[in-house]
Parts: C-alpha cells; sequence; structure tokens
C-alpha cells in the first residue's frame, strides 16, 4: 500500500515482544491463583480487561504496518493515508484505556494488600487523579478535530479544522506527567506496606523489589515526551510517528509484566521448597545428616509475625506467618479432646502451612465445646500449637 523504504518491522518486533511477555506472564498469574491460593479477585478480571484491551491496541498497530505506518508520508497512496490515520485515531484511544484499566488493576491489587487506613487514603487519591486526567485526555483526543472524521479525510480535501500540534503536545505532556507520578506513587508505596514489620531485611527487600516493579513503567512514559517533542516538529508523521507508536506499546507492556510478576512469589516459593526437599532427600540418601539437623531452625530468618500483617497479605506474596498459639480445654474423654485438637489446627490455617516461633505473640482463642455439659473432673487442659515448615 505504499513504496520507498520503511520502519515497519520495528513495530512488528516490539508488538511481538510485548504481547509474549504479557501474556506469559498473565498465565502465570492465573496459575497462581487458581493452583495455588485458590483465589481470583477483581484486581485478576481487571488484568483481564487491561491486556484484552492492549492486545486489540497492538493487532491495530500491526494492521497499520500494513497501511504505511513507518513509511514516509509521500510514498502512501491517499486511501491508504486515510485507513492509517484513522487506525491510529483507534489507538490513541486504546493507549489511554489500557494504561488506564491497568493502573486500576494495580491499585485494586495493593488495596487487597493495604493494613493501614493512610494506605487506603494514597491508594484512592491516586486512583482519583488517574480517573480525571486519562478521562480529560481521552476527552481530549476523541474532539481534536471537528468534526472528528476530518482528522483522517484532510488528507481526501476533507473540511473541517483540528486543533494545532503545540496544543496536543501540551495536553499530551500533562497526560505524561501525570502517568509518571502515579507510577512512582505505586512504585513507594510498598516500602510501606512492609516498612515496620518484623521481617528479615532480605524478605522485606524481595517484597518491595517485586511490588516496586511498575516503577519502571514510568521510564518509557519520559521517553514517550522525547518523540512527542519530536513529532511537533515535522509533518511526516507515518515516518516520526514510529517511535512514538513503539514506546506507547512499551509503557502498558512494563506495566502490565511488573503487576504480574508482582503475583509470582508463591509459585517461586514453591519451587524453592521443592528443590530444597530434593536436596534432603539427596543428603539423607548420602548418609549425611539432613540440612535441619546440622542447621538450626531458620524460622525466624524467613518469617514475619503474624500480628504485622493480615493472612490474605501472607497468602497473596507467598509470605510465611509465624506464632506460637494456646488452646484451652476442659474436661471431656482423651478422644474428643484429641479431636476438638484437630479441628482446632484445621481452623488455624494447618492447610495452609502457616510457620510459628518462640519470638511471636501469644493468642487465646476460645474453641467450641463438643458437650455442654462441661465435666470440670477431668480437668483444665492448655495445649500449645507448635508447627513448623520450611521457607
Amino acid at each position: 500500500m505504499y513504496g520507498g523504504v520503511t520502519r515497519g518491522a520495528q513495530v512488528t518486533g516490539v508488538a511481538v515482544c510485548s504481547l509474549c511477555l504479557t501474556w506469559i506472564s498473565t498465565v502465570l498469574r492465573f496459575y497462581v491463583r487458581i493452583s495455588i491460593l485458590k483465589f481470583v479477585g477483581r484486581e485478576d478480571w481487571l488484568t483481564v480487561a487491561a491486556m484484552i484491551v492492549f492486545t486489540v491496541f497492538c493487532s491495530l498497530c500491526l494492521l497499520d504496518e500494513y497501511y504505511g505506518l513507518g513509511a514516509h508520508m509521500e510514498n502512501i497512496d491517499a486511501g491508504s493515508l486515510q485507513t492509517g490515520f484513522k487506525i491510529i485515531f483507534i489507538c490513541e484511544l486504546l493507549y489511554v484505556a489500557s494504561t488506564t484499566v491497568t493502573k486500576f488493576s494495580i491499585a485494586a491489587y495493593f488495596l487487597r494488600l493495604s493494613i493501614k487506613r493512610y494506605q487506603k487514603i494514597v491508594i484512592y487519591t491516586t486512583l482519583s487523579v488517574v480517573i480525571v486526567f486519562s478521562t480529560m485526555y481521552f476527552g481530549f483526543l476523541l474532539f481534536q478535530c471537528a468534526p472528528i472524521s476530518y482528522l483522517w479525510t484532510k488528507y481526501e480535501n476533507g473540511q473541517g479544522k483540528c486543533l494545532r500540534s503545540p496544543i496536543l503536545a501540551s495536553v499530551t505532556y500533562a497526560h505524561c506527567a501525570m502517568s509518571a507520578l502515579t507510577d512512582w506513587s505505586f512504585g513507594i508505596l510498598p516500602i510501606f506496606f512492609v516498612w515496620k514489620m518484623r521481617m528479615n531485611p532480605r524478605t522485606k527487600l524481595s517484597v518491595i523489589l517485586i511490588l516496586s516493579l511498575g516503577f519502571f513503567a514510568s521510564t518509557a512514559t519520559i521517553v514517550r515526551i522525547v518523540y512527542i517533542k519530536q513529532l511537533t516538529e515535522t509533518d511526516d508523521y507515518s515516518w516520526q510517528g514510529i517511535n512514538l507508536v513503539k514506546w506507547s506499546m512499551v509503557e502498558p507492556a512494563i506495566a502490565i509484566t511488573a503487576m504480574n510478576i508482582a503475583t509470582l512469589r508463591p509459585m517461586f516459593k514453591n519451587f524453592f521448597n521443592f528443590a530444597s526437599k530434593k536436596l534432603d532427600s539427596v543428603d539423607e540418601d548420602d548418609g549425611r545428616p539432613s540440612g535441619d539437623s546440622q542447621k538450626p531452625f531458620r524460622g525466624h530468618a524467613n518469617s514475619v509475625n503474624a500480628n504485622d500483617y493480615s493472612v490474605e497479605f501472607a497468602e497473596l506474596l507467598g509470605l510465611s506467618r509465624v506464632g506460637v498459639t494456646t488452646m484451652i480445654t476442659a474436661g471431656g474423654s482423651d478422644a474428643e479432646r484429641s479431636q476438638m485438637r484437630k479441628r482446632f489446627t484445621m481452623r488455624r490455617g494447618s492447610s495452609s502451612k502457616e510457620k510459628y516461633d518462640s519470638e511471636s505473640q501469644t493468642e487465646l482463642n476460645p474453641v467450641p465445646v463438643l458437650n455442654e455439659n462441661i465435666d470440670w473432673v477431668g480437668g483444665i487442659k492448655a495445649t500449645t500449637v507448635v508447627t513448623q515448615s520450611r521457607q
């Protein structure tokens, strides 16, 4: 549909890499949620929505390459030029939609992890800024020309008018600044999630790094600003705009991939636990003492106190909660007390492999009594439940 040289192959490479990274990470995310955590939340469905919008966006960019994206405008016939700019117009709107839905998904995930009121306030404030600026920018792009169709019909003697390039660039700069600031906000917030937790420094650092990966999406946003400026200084939009298109795909791709990686810690934890068990079994087969007999219990080094955060926080990030729980029972036979102990252990999350150590707070929890008539003659029994598992 055009002649001469083209840089369209760059769009193909970026689009394919972006789609592969985002879809692979999304599949792994749902593997963790369905197979390991047995839980799918609203943030996961928002991720699916972001992936659908992003996939359509990349697909249209690939399609636009056929109509001259990456070639000089003078080498593109009028019909293809009109179709190409129509596709670019749709891609601009999809870019705003994909980045907005992605930030919604990140906010929903952080809301599930937040345990303090000020953390929720920061998330809701950031989300409000995203909604306001994204809505304004979406409307600005939608009505940048009057009539809307003049954006592409002007290349076939259409009638209408569009905003001047400097005005369009200024509004785009404002949206980019908002996007970068919200990325920084979501990147810094995880530090406050774990800052005061009694947690092993290595585990604390890994949690912060994983949750703050979305910070790198702001890099692509800043790079886009440079190419927006270049686009205001030329009339060869299909040739010079290729860089802006590429980084418009990279930005949501980084955000979605980073967001998905932040949910994969339970999978990595299971993998390393499996590898550790295999190593212990090899030690036993060789007749050497296992790692547990040579080293003291390491639960304190790799765990955090159960009072510092919720069970949901621990499960979503694949952390181990530690604690000592005391159960008080009165009367009854040994068989009844054994049954109560089993029910108590199941209720306290034995199936989720929670970890306890002696430095944790002692909890006193009421336990259902099997018989309403308590046999005080049988005495009062105090049972301390301590379970351990390798991290």
